[in-house]
């Protein structure tokens, strides 16, 4: 899970017809499965800018992509950035203008992207949707939670409304240790100082730590769940007494530090948490060194999997919840999306169109299963609906293609986060309980799509200064009472109040 807490907001506010599935007649999915992108002769060519989230980028021999291709009568090109460095990447990529033709942006509300679509950098393709049959039926809250300032400037990435927020703990440590799986922070906590006290891993060595995780420069990042469970908040802005306030400045945020401190202080907290990467976070944890991680849903088999080759017993659990210091259960919901494709303007309208006709093809379900699945019959089988992986998936490395594959197919699928390549059936339909559970008490992003002029141009900095003080806290380099002025000053600025006004005005006009 690489959720971001931003002054600039990224999560939506969701409603009840983001539940709607993907749906489309038959008809005509049989008839649009049937026609190239492009009437031309030769495939269209598309260059790409994508994240890389496997361990290796996709070869162009690669035989699942070449079948992508030949299903959207397209040759790819493209640019796979590691995970670590995507964002910054990103960012200079964009800065310089040398973009390639579909280009995907992880934050959408990131304020050099809002500021780069409202100036006429990438294409509006809001009167162009209506034309495409598979992107036209992703759920209208798909595209709505990707509009900045009332328009879709890319192609969203769809995603389920469950299962991106979680907490992962390792089952197997818990049984041996004689404990329950956590139901609240205190829990958690007594969870922790087992795993880094208690050798659950049997080895006689105090090599093992109970928390891992990664922030960022500006956020949280992996541990952003400590965060929404004390604020009982989705995200880092907060409806506050009619207003939409960052939560930061609310009491409840200190509890989170003083839980976060402790932890560091105790050396139940990786000690190296305010450096360690992503990457390195996750390799801790299917390494069977840390306990407990703050992840998505999905990759609970990719982890398990690797823990498997060090102890065959081994179990990564996702949380269905965590209750709150009130006694709420909490699990936040998605906004439907995870960034999106923009188009820039030096790439001609026709492009433009054959491009959108490629998304549209690829969101159709037998191409997105490539991504997904690999090749039918060779990758996986299918029975009684369940695709469960083949030998052969392995020996291809397909799980690490299809990661890489699925940052630019997606179908809408509410189950999508259950599966990951070569995933037990038990495993999955653990996941699905899980995903429906979740459907009935998680909670939604008050803030997605709201957006704040003052906060495009200030929020960065301010984002920077906020998570700088949140380290230096739990490394005990300020004080508690060092935050509570931090806050009483931040709360008096006039920059914050007008931020704070400008989304509140945002969320009533919305």
């Amino acid at each position: 899970m690489q959720k971001k807490f931003k002054l600039i907001s990224i999560c939506a506010l969701v409603t009840l017809t983001a539940a709607l599935t993907l749906t489309a007649c038959s008809s005509d999915r049989e008839e649009a499965s049937s026609q190239p992108v492009a009437t031309s002769s030769g495939p269209v060519k598309i260059s790409i800018f994508s994240n890389q989230q496997g361990a290796q980028a996709v070869d162009p021999s690669n035989p699942i992509l070449q079948e992508i291709e030949k299903k959207t009568n397209t040759t790819l090109n493209v640019t796979w950035v590691p995970v670590n460095t995507y964002a910054e990447k990103t960012k200079i990529m964009l800065a310089s203008g040398d973009m390639s033709d579909l280009n995907l942006v992880m934050n959408v509300f990131d304020s050099q992207v809002v500021q780069m679509a409202t100036s006429g950098a990438f294409w509006d393709i809001t009167p162009y949707i209506k034309d495409y049959k598979t992107l036209s039926s992703l759920p209208n809250t798909v595209w709505d939670n990707a509009k900045i300032k009332g328009k879709n400037y890319g192609v969203p990435r769809p995603r389920p409304l469950e299962g991106s927020w979680g907490v992962h703990v390792r089952k197997d440590w818990l049984d041996k240790l004689g404990m329950k799986v956590p139901e609240n922070m205190d829990d958690m906590y007594a969870v922790l100082k087992a795993f880094t006290e208690k050798d659950p891993d049997g080895n006689g060595k105090a090599d093992t730590v109970g928390l891992t995780g990664q922030v960022e420069a500006d956020a949280m990042g992996l541990y952003g769940w400590v965060e929404d469970v004390f604020n009982n908040n989705n995200g880092y802005w907060k409806l506050v007494d009619g207003k939409i306030t960052p939560v930061y400045l609310e009491p409840t945020e200190r509890k989170a530090l003083e839980w976060l401190k402790k932890a560091y202080d105790e050396k139940v907290l990786t000690p190296d948490f305010a450096v360690i990467k992503n990457s390195q976070a996750r390799e801790q944890y299917m390494g069977g060194k840390a306990g407990v991680l703050g992840s998505a849903l999905n990759p609970q088999w990719l982890y398990t999997d690797a823990m498997r080759k060090i102890d065959p017993k081994a179990d990564s659990y996702p949380l269905t919840y965590l209750t709150t210091p009130e006694g709420n259960k909490f699990a936040g919901q998605d906004s439907g999306n995870f960034g999106m494709y923009v188009i820039p303007k030096t790439v001609s309208e026709a492009k433009m169109k054959q491009i959108l006709a490629f998304m549209d093809r690829a969101y159709q379900d037998d191409v997105a299963d490539l991504a997904l699945y690999g090749l039918p019959d060779k990758h996986y089988t299918v029975k009684d609906g369940f695709k469960a992986a083949t030998d052969q998936a392995k020996t291809d490395n397909v799980p690490d293609t299809t990661n890489n594959l699925q940052q630019i197919i997606q179908k809408y699928d509410k189950y999508q986060r259950a599966y990951y390549n070569g995933i037990p059936k038990e495993f999955y339909d653990r996941s699905k309980k899980i995903i429906d559970d979740r459907a009935t008490f998680s909670k939604p992003n008050v803030a997605n799509g709201l957006i704040s002029q003052t906060n495009l141009t200030n929020g960065p900095d301010l984002n920077k200064k906020m998570q700088d003080m949140k380290i230096k806290v739990i490394m005990g380099k300020e004080t508690l009472a060092a935050w509570d002025e931090y806050v009483a000053k931040t709360k008096a600025d006039p920059t914050v109040q007008k931020i704070i006004q400008e989304m509140t005005d945002a969320y009533k006009n919305k």
